[in-house]
């Protein structure tokens, strides 16, 4: 198993967005980064030669989001991020890389993006000098470390993740008589799961031609949430998860509805599901779940 090191919520101003209007502005982003690697010859001389300079990898990450980079989304900023990280020393086998951008919606916390990249995502190699790793005899140890950053990824291996966090919404929701009566505040949040290429190096594109973005995916749940009804949060995590495949087109989708007016003494409850497009091919099943789940309350 790989040594991380790690740069936790970095702050940096940048350009991005599609509009005009962002793209004369400076928006936040808040990035997370772990880098894999070995801190054992670090550790056993105590010199910082044999680790990764976090000074250097954070410098690099701000001379980025400084500069005329051209990029438009948040996806292909984070991706760009990943490289500039694992690319400060040959020791990086892998990097997790969670960017946030707390100004992209108005009445959510965050929109973010989440990702996990090997050295050979993105270089197409684990050395720096691919003709050499070619013709080299490599050691059983080195073989095994690319395995194991390769096995760190977990999910993120084969997908993205883009996070909207803490959508805040009022809704009808309950069952008791004031809660047919009055609105409620319930904070939601959607990660939408998307699978990665593996062709080479590609990553992820700056222009897309997926049917969705983040905001249309916050536009549709907002504004379903927003007129119905529901007694039970299972029914209406349901709901969400059916809004943004069927009418956004996302593939995979977390969805997590948590209800802080529900236990006097607790922060909230909540219900997290986890739906993809399959879920939803016999509508009517579905369909008979949740009014199952509405007279069952």
């Amino acid at each position: 198993m790989a040594d991380k090191i790690i740069l936790r919520d970095l702050q940096v101003r940048t350009i991005l967005g599609n509009d005009s209007w962002e793209r004369k502005k400076l928006q936040p982003v808040v990035i997370t980064a772990e880098i894999h690697t070995s801190i054992a010859m670090a550790g056993k001389e105590d010199k910082l030669t044999g680790s990764v300079h976090y000074g250097m990898a954070c410098k690099r990450v701000m001379k980025l989001a400084e500069s005329n980079h051209g990029i438009l989304s948040l996806e292909a900023f984070t991706e760009e991020v990943a490289r500039a990280c694992i690319d400060v020393t040959g020791s990086g086998l892998a990097v997790y890389v969670y960017a946030r951008n707390p100004r992209a919606l108005l009445h959510a916390e965050y929109a973010g993006v989440e990702i996990y990249r090997t050295r050979k995502d993105l270089f197409g190699s684990w050395t720096n000098d691919s003709t050499e790793e070619e013709n080299m005899q490599e050691a059983g140890s080195a073989i095994a470390a690319r395995a194991a950053a390769v096995d760190a990824g977990g999910v993120l291996k084969s997908e993205d993740n883009l996070v909207i966090k803490h959508l805040s919404l009022s809704t009808i929701i309950g069952i008791n008589l004031w809660e047919r009566h009055y609105k409620q505040v319930l904070n939601i949040s959607l990660t939408i799961h998307t699978a990665r290429s593996t062709e080479g190096t590609v990553g992820v594109h700056d222009k897309t031609s997926r049917p969705w973005t983040y905001r249309k995916v916050a536009d549709e749940v907002t504004e379903m949430v927003e007129k119905t009804s529901y007694r039970t949060v299972e029914a209406l995590a349901i709901a969400i998860a059916r809004t943004a495949i069927k009418q956004c087109k996302v593939p995979k989708l977390t969805v997590r509805v948590e209800k802080p007016s529900a236990v006097v003494f607790a922060a909230c409850s909540a219900v997290e599901i986890t739906r993809s497009i399959d879920d939803f091919s016999t509508s009517s099943a579905l369909t008979s779940g949740v009014a199952s789940l509405n007279l069952s309350a």
